[in-house]
């Protein structure tokens, strides 16, 4: 299949917004986290695809490195849940300690994503139609199953239990977590790109640009009764019913809920707030000159934050307003954005940056302090779990593998 990492440059901040202090549909001043035990067990840390977690303690200052281990190198973003970190690696996924590094396990599978939710770590694969779990504790292979194509997303674990997946030949489908058989499933036009829940609500990205809203919906028949006084329950059926279609302009790289909009990210097409509900899918705002993002929206109070070729951009959530952006100055890969408390964090080429999630101090594009600091390293993925920052990167002193900042 082919990378879906894009070229970013080096970056050089410059303000677009007004007052960094005054942000129309939310403020700037977020605060450091207090948790130090927090976890990051989905890509984008929860169903909603956030890639936030406020309360999060991680590194706002130069770090110091509390741990790395040699895996192979990583395919997917890494997730941590219980203690343990969870790589997909071109050789299989690694599950390590986070409080030392040391593996507990390996899965000799060939993985796209991972996902963890109550003690299963589920797994899409890539160039291979298939679906595993396996339990968190040792590994052992709870089920697996065949699916019609590969995966180019992670799954999507849902508040019901069940865990959507969406593969390359458009199909999504609801899987039962103990058995893996298919609750209900769906069919885009295109494959699937990037997946976003809320509650009963599942929103689909796709290749083809389109953006989709499913409802999953419980409904019971009556098996009637002896002289049509009704009788026990019928069989009970879930579907995931389609609510509305968007055609958005480009690949929607990435997509994040709540529960009064969608934002979307486009491959060319910039950044798109769509409504929910009565609504159905209107476009609330679209930023058309925003980043091509590498996989990953953060959204925060009031902001939503994208890293991509064109640099790393802060919009408003409620009007689209540009709040700050750090622009490009020469290519070199990106990784996606994650953030933390009052600091957002971003590969950029040979280097892990961390940048004030308020986009510093100043009046427009006089900006002082927006980055914090950056460290020499490769970044393919990140996660803020456990006080500390975990870090996927192609090169660690010659060799791929994970370390962790703190």
């Amino acid at each position: 299949m082919p990378s879906r990492r894009r070229l970013l440059s080096g970056l050089a901040v410059a303000g677009v917004g007004g007052l960094a202090g005054c942000l129309g549909g939310g403020g700037t001043d977020f605060s450091p986290g207090r948790e130090s035990n927090t976890e990051w067990p989905l890509p984008g840390h929860g169903p909603r695809a956030t890639n936030y977690v406020a309360e999060a303690v991680a590194p706002r200052t130069p770090p110091t490195e509390r741990w790395r281990a040699d895996t192979g190198r990583a395919v997917g973003r890494p997730v941590v849940a219980g203690g343990t970190a969870f790589v997909p690696a071109e050789d299989g996924v690694y599950a390590l300690s986070m409080r030392d590094g040391s593996e507990r396990w390996r899965a000799s599978v060939a993985p796209y994503g991972v996902s963890v939710a109550d003690g299963v770590a589920f797994v899409t694969a890539r160039d291979e139609p298939t679906v595993y779990a396996f339990e968190t504790g040792d590994g052992e292979e709870r089920w697996r199953a065949e699916t019609a194509a590969d995966f180019a997303t992670a799954p999507l674990p849902l508040a019901d239990g069940s865990v959507v997946v969406g593969d390359t030949d458009g199909r999504v489908a609801a899987l039962a977590p103990r058995t893996g058989e298919t609750v209900w499933s769906f069919r885009a036009f295109t494959g699937v790109y990037s997946l976003a829940a809320r509650e009963d609500r599942v929103y689909v990205g796709t290749t083809g640009g389109e953006a989709y809203e499913l409802h999953v919906i419980e409904t019971q028949e009556d098996d009637g009764g002896e002289g049509g006084e009704g009788g026990d329950d019928g069989p009970t059926t879930v579907r995931g019913v389609p609510l509305w279609r968007r055609k958005l302009p480009g690949t929607v790289r990435a997509l994040t809920a709540t529960r009064t909009a969608v934002y979307a990210a486009t491959f060319g097409g910039g950044f798109l707030r769509l409504a929910t509900g009565p609504s159905a899918g209107r476009t609330e705002w679209h930023v058309a000159d925003a980043p091509t993002v590498t996989d990953a929206l953060v959204r925060a109070d009031g902001l939503v934050v994208g890293a991509g070729p064109d640099g790393v951009a802060a919009f408003g959530t409620a009007d689209g307003a540009s709040r700050w952006r750090a622009e490009s100055d020469r290519a070199a890969p990106a990784s996606p954005s994650v953030a933390a408390g009052d600091t957002v964090y971003v590969g950029v080429g040979d280097h892990l940056r961390a940048y004030a999630l308020g986009g510093g101090t100043g009046v427009g594009p006089y900006r002082f302090d927006a980055e914090r600091w950056r460290r020499d390293v490769p970044v393919r993925g990140a996660a803020v779990a456990d006080g500390a920052l975990l870090v996927t990167s192609d090169d660690l002193d010659g060799s791929p593998g994970v370390v962790v900042l703190e």
